[in-house]
């Protein structure tokens, strides 16, 4: 028989799985776990609760919430309810997550901390529908500031929802709620965060996740005894649906939550993952780590590092073109990871079979530098509108520089002007309350228009060029992809962060923001003083170590796309600042807003020279 749901498969592992490690959280500084039995119960009492509330069948019920087991207990607890989850990035403003509570119309909402407790306070009075409001912390009522919470507002801890569903539901309301629940119900709305414009609600149903989770599964095969660190925000599609948490439901894999990006590469040595999703800043931080360090080193240590990354490059060039490893490499190689990647690989776990990448485009030099170092990150492609893997590159079978070949029940097809297409049973069922932005982007045969251009190789790997409304063209005509240009300048150790401008303009130039600590190390170098980011940026030997990473990407470019100026700035863009969104991919539009005046002058100077392809 056809699996019809998600919650449905759930209660299949809890029934078959009982005491075994379903997902861990750390509390007190200890990692503390809830089995699968302990989760299914919870579950079904949480579920029993919101019935017990009026909840209805299909009805949306929003989660603004930090990733972490409570995450996953509300959201299983919604869907085996029969309801449809709403995740609300926690890091929107209050006015932000009103217009999702709004739109979706949710009656009942589930928060963790004060400070998202309060943001819903700051604008209770703009959502007449919300009636309920579950906390996952006992201690968050002493952290909500005034107004107090509303008389016509019942607010409630999760455990209170608990005691409620075991207490004074109808014996067997849940599962009745479960068996009848079809494969194609509604399962989640998830609204885009968008680097434009207003938020869309992408409608995705029980039959949409199946199809995504199995063949996501199926491309990475993942196992029963994988572990898996979490660490990116459950309201993102990549990460709660890919192999965040919600494809292991479906292989009994065990999931950690992460204490966040501060503390990420500790929590790595700690539980020892050994698959973990990523998206690219991540590891371009973790490689401007070791080259800043590879920088510090000795002269011995730097060649003897050098020596180990052509090494871990020729092996890698050759494992990426199905070639057979010489023997001598082989033994080269062996010595290479025992002098210079073990550290690395230690600080990563030690243990990991592979990394996901996704989100935002990984440069080629990147994956390269990992692959060499022995840790193999796989990149993949896709959006919430496909649930949302739509390719995957494969442990046997990889092309960096490329996002892999489709999932074995996805088509992926490239119209004339190399739009990605997509259709399968992970395409959406429509954007909510939207049937004319639905008409626009998904045609009568089902296919998809994604927004993304690609090209596609002759053994169907796909390859991501750009983001169809980020292209642009320059004063003389030429067509640019940013993304491409600021994937390169990425890779260079030195710098985290660029965008790239030249939207009817003579030439391309960018925003950089510089890797702090590496820049740090170049002015100590130089015996150069400094009173914070802003002063460090600006000093010479900084400047100039950073137009000579500039030079050597422009050594690669046409000279159409060369950048021909530069400005650095001391603050990276952040979340915070509303430059970037949730899977930290620049918001293009808000960036240029912000930096406007720096972008002009820019024009106004004579451009760096060009360089030589």
């Amino acid at each position: 028989m056809a699996r019809r749901s998600i919650p449905a498969i759930f209660m299949e592992q809890v029934a078959k799985l009982k005491a075994r490690p379903m997902v861990y959280g750390k509390r007190d500084r200890h990692w503390r776990p809830l089995t699968w039995a302990q989760m299914g119960t919870r579950v079904t009492h949480a579920a029993a609760g919101l019935i017990s509330l009026g909840i209805r069948s299909g009805e949306p019920v929003a989660i603004l919430a930090d990733s972490g087991p409570e995450w996953v207990l509300a959201d299983l607890a919604i869907l085996s309810a029969g309801a449809a989850v709403v995740p609300i990035y926690e890091t929107s403003t209050p006015a932000q997550a009103a217009w999702v509570l709004d739109h979706a119309e949710c009656r009942l909402l589930f928060v963790h901390t004060a400070e998202q407790m309060n943001k819903l306070l700051e604008v209770r009075q703009q959502l007449p529908r919300l009636k309920h409001v579950v906390y996952f912390d006992e201690r968050i009522l002493k952290g909500i500031d005034a107004p107090q919470i509303p008389d016509d507002l019942q607010a409630m801890s999760l455990l209170d929802l608990e005691t409620l569903g075991c207490e004074h539901s109808e014996p067997n309301a849940v599962e009745a709620r479960i068996a009848a629940i079809k494969s194609d119900d509604l399962l989640t709305i998830i609204y885009t965060s968008g680097t434009t414009g207003v938020p869309k609600g992408v409608m995705l149903t029980h039959a949409n996740m199946i199809a995504d989770c199995e063949g996501t599964a199926l491309a990475l095969a993942l196992n029963p005894s994988d572990i898996i660190l979490s660490f990116l925000p459950l309201s993102h599609a990549f990460e709660r649906m890919a192999v965040g948490y919600m494809a292991l439901l479906f292989q009994g894999a065990t999931v950690y939550f992460a204490e966040g990006m501060g503390r990420l590469i500790q929590n790595m040595s700690e539980v020892k993952p050994t698959v973990m999703t990523g998206v690219p800043r991540v590891y371009e931080k973790i490689y401007a780590r070791f080259m800043a360090r590879r920088r510090r080193s000795g002269q011995v240590q730097r060649v003897v590092s050098r020596w180990a990354l052509e090494v871990g490059r020729r092996v890698s060039r050759a494992r990426e073109a199905g070639r057979s490893v010489h023997p001598l490499w082989r033994a080269q190689y062996k010595v290479a990871g025992e002098q210079v990647f073990a550290r690395l690989r230690e600080r990563l776990g030690g243990r990991l079979r592979f990394m996901v990448s996704g989100g935002a485009p990984l440069a080629p030099e990147i994956a390269a530098f990992f692959h060499a170092a022995g840790v193999l990150i796989l990149e993949g492609y896709g959006l919430t509108e496909t649930s949302p893997v739509v390719t995957v590159n494969r442990l046997e079978s990889f092309r960096f520089g490329t996002v892999g070949l489709p999932l074995s029940n996805v088509r992926v097809r490239l119209a004339v002007d190399n739009e990605i297409m997509v259709k399968g049973p992970n395409v959406m069922r429509g954007y909510y309350k939207d049937p004319e932005a639905t008409a626009a982007v998904l045609d009568a045969d089902g296919w998809l228009a994604t927004g993304d251009v690609g090209q596609l190789d002759a053994d169907g790997f796909l390859r991501i060029t750009d983001r169809k409304k980020d292209l642009f063209k320059t004063a003389g005509g030429k067509y640019i992809a940013p993304q491409l240009l600021e994937g390169l300048l990425r890779a260079r150790p030195i710098i985290d962060q660029a965008i790239v401008i030249g939207d009817r303009r003579p030439y391309c130039v960018a925003l950089i923001v510089p890797d702090i600590p590496s820049v740090q190390a170049i002015a100590e170098d130089k015996r150069q003083d400094w009173r914070g980011p802003a002063d460090l940026v600006r000093l010479k030997s900084v400047q100039k170590a950073l137009a000579a990473e500039v030079d050597a990407v422009n050594s690669e470019l046409g000279r159409h796309e060369q950048i021909r100026a530069f400005r650095v700035l001391p603050s990276a863009f952040s979340e915070a600042a509303g430059l970037l969104t949730a899977s930290q991919k620049t918001k293009r539009r808000a960036v240029i807003e912000r930096y406007a005046a720096l972008v002009d002058a820019m024009y106004t100077e004579p451009p760096r020279r060009l360089r030589r392809k």
